[in-house]
């Protein structure tokens, strides 16, 4: 029993132990551990045979963190080794971090063999039985578990197996590495230099490296050691395309575990940041999020979407944290920190101006690959099934970018119109929280709906708002809408002689009235409220926001795709006599329309779907927004069209 005060505050300091503590019992000494050990070594116990233990020691700086998911099994029994000498809580300074290292070498020539001699002799007996497909795929996955072989069963992937996964280990020390293994090599220290700050890694660099000496054996598997790194989002490969709307191979990949750049652009700082966004939450209570978990998520989100621009041409790409562009208006900020990650949509004008359809698409896709990556680490290389609790918890967040207030999902419903949150306390609208968790059910409107929001209805609405409000009503009571919003009978006339499909007519008599000045959705209100019975119904405007949700919950990976020319071609005759409607749900403006037509000789519809289609994926390269099938498919349900259609016509792609 140790009663010292000096003695108990020396080991006090040693565990990190912070409770007063008058004694400590004491199991064992000095001599009798050693004595133990002589009786150890005694037994001669390492001249028996036992099982060997294939020994990993992974590296510890946080750059390579993303490369340790290659190596989780769950069939492995995981060390964290601690300096017992220091407190949890004393800071650790660069220099002493652990050097990343990788097992013993392995001689390669001991697994290799001769195609030529292992072909000419497939004729010969064999005095074991050859495996089946299935169980070479059972064999392999085991070998991988347990640490022997790398071996990923991707379809781009399952050509190769790796022998000695030292070898993968090289690779990826060879680009995701620390300072200080760079000395000393130039190009190396302006790779790491570049990636720190911008997160990008040119590929005629790799190239470059791969070219010495010391790694010249990557070169002859460049192309599957680069598609392993990619599988796993350590490095992703931004999407470009040529004049003519085909993928073409961007010269450089992100990797976001490189970046050290902090976000120093003010873009939170904006005066009106915080009537300007709306933000969820993702909480792993009561552990703490892995920074790899956070390096794959934002890697993730860069390969689904554009990645915001700032000042001279720079990407909005920072340490755990990216701004991306969802389209012209809206942009979306990920951040990420040791016991959260809060994701806003940010709306140029008002956060009252979010579709709920875009916002709770968002919301499914992204949660649904932070479970999928936070499976990784709880069963990785095992054959059975995902289990079905999330792991996540999510939760409402409040505008402030500062120390955000949390709202759990399921406490929504229990709040009145309106949710003050504690710390700021700032007020949020529930209705407007509630675009987060779009049900796809009907949502029944509340005191604090779209109708009654006073900051939504000083909005002016655009193209879209006034497309999803004509179809609401037949050409007579659009007709009446639009004299009680002051459009002058003859321009009605006008309008109604010179356009002959009906939903053309609606859309484009709203539109008109537009050219009042200062027009807002107050104003539609009042008029709607004026009308006759068949139009006075305020709520109307619920659905002009709303829109038309869509189910991406099964395969959503496959709407992500972007889409291509014989895409464009299936999908075109699908459109239909909806092409206006068309346009304007893929969000681009009315003169775009009037220049498309401009240029439709020959009044072909399906011609005339296709360009627009064409038209759109210009605007989306030109916007920096990534056009996918997930927008097409949302264009599609909101002109009336079942989903089913573009499944079946694309069904040759999925």
């Amino acid at each position: 029993m140790v009663r010292n005060p000096r003695i108990i505050e020396q080991l006090k300091k040693m565990f990190g132990v912070q409770k007063d503590v008058t004694e400590i019992k004491v199991s064992t000494t000095k001599e009798r551990f050693l004595r133990e050990s002589v009786k150890v070594g005694k037994k001669k116990l390492h001249q028996k045979k036992i099982a060997p233990v294939i020994i990993w020691d992974f590296g510890g700086q946080d750059v390579f963190y993303s490369t340790h998911q290659t190596f989780l099994t769950y069939r492995a029994i995981y060390l964290i080794v601690l300096d017992g000498s220091r407190n949890l809580d004393d800071p650790c300074p660069f220099e002493q971090y652990l050097p990343g290292k990788s097992g013993p070498k392995t001689a390669r020539a001991q697994h290799s063999f001769d195609n030529h001699g292992a072909y000419e002799n497939n004729k010969q007996s064999h005095p074991v039985r050859s495996l089946t497909e299935d169980e070479l795929q059972v064999f392999l996955k085991f070998q991988h578990a347990v640490g022997r072989i790398l071996y990923f069963e991707e379809a781009h992937l399952n050509q190769h197996i790796i022998l000695a996964p030292t070898h993968l280990i090289d690779a990826f020390k060879s680009i995701v590495t620390d300072r200080s293994f760079c000395k000393g090599d130039r190009l190396r220290e302006e790779s790491w230099d570049l990636m720190s700050q911008k997160g990008v890694i040119g590929k005629k660099s790799i190239e470059d490296i791969w070219k010495k000496n010391k790694y010249r054996k990557f070169q002859e598997h460049k192309e599957y050691l680069l598609g392993v790194m990619t599988h796993l989002d350590i490095l992703v490969e931004p999407k470009r395309y040529d004049t003519s709307h085909k993928r073409i191979p961007a010269e450089f990949y992100y990797v976001a575990s490189m970046v050290r750049t902090k976000n120093t652009t003010g873009y939170h700082e904006s005066p009106t940041f915080a009537q300007r966004n709306i933000a969820m939450a993702f909480s792993l209570s009561p552990s703490v999020i892995p920074p790899a978990l956070s390096f794959r998520f934002v890697s993730y989100c860069l390969s689904l979407f554009a990645i915001k621009k700032y000042g001279q041409d720079n990407d909005m790409l920072f340490h755990r944290s990216a701004v991306f562009t969802i389209d012209s208006s809206l942009d979306m900020c990920v951040s990420c920190d040791d016991d959260i990650i809060v994701v806003r949509l940010v709306h140029s004008t008002h956060k009252t101006l979010i579709m709920r359809d875009i916002s709770s698409s968002i919301r499914e896709c992204l949660a649904d690959a932070l479970e999928k990556i936070s499976q990784l680490y709880v069963k990785t290389s095992s054959s059975g099934s995902l289990k079905d609790k999330a792991s996540f918890k999510l939760s409402f967040c409040c505008s402030s970018p500062v120390d955000p207030c949390l709202l759990p999902l399921f406490k929504l419903q229990e709040q009145d119109d309106l949710w003050i949150c504690p710390k700021h306390e700032m007020e949020h609208k529930k209705d407007v929280l509630s675009s987060w968790a779009l049900q796809k059910e009907e949502i029944q409107c509340g005191k604090a709906c779209p109708a009654t929001d006073t900051d939504f209805l000083k909005q002016s609405p655009t193209d879209i708002h006034l497309r999803r409000l004509s179809m609401q009503y037949n050409v007579n009571e659009t007709k009446e809408l639009a004299i009680l919003l002051g459009l002058q009978y003859i321009k009605w006339e006008g309008l109604y002689e010179t356009i002959d499909e009906p939903e053309r007519l609606k859309f484009e008599t709203l539109r008109t009235c537009l050219d009042c000045p200062d027009m807002t959705f107050n104003d539609i209100k009042r008029a709607i409220e004026s009308g006759t019975c068949s139009v006075q119904n305020p709520h109307t405007l619920c659905k002009v926001v709303r829109g038309q949700s869509i189910d991406f919950d099964q395969e959503p990976e496959k709407w992500d795709l972007v889409p291509s020319d014989e895409h464009f071609d299936k999908l075109a005759p699908l459109v239909g006599n909806n092409s206006l409607a068309f346009l304007i749900e893929l969000r681009m403006e009315f003169e775009t329309w009037e220049q498309i037509q401009f240029r439709q000789n020959d009044r072909d519809l399906v011609k005339l779907n296709l360009q627009i289609m064409q038209e759109w994926k210009r605007f989306c390269n030109l916007k920096t927004i990534r056009p996918s099938l997930r927008h097409i498919g949302q264009a599609f349900i909101n002109i009336g069209k079942h989903i089913k259609i573009v499944e079946n016509a694309l069904a040759d792609f999925f």
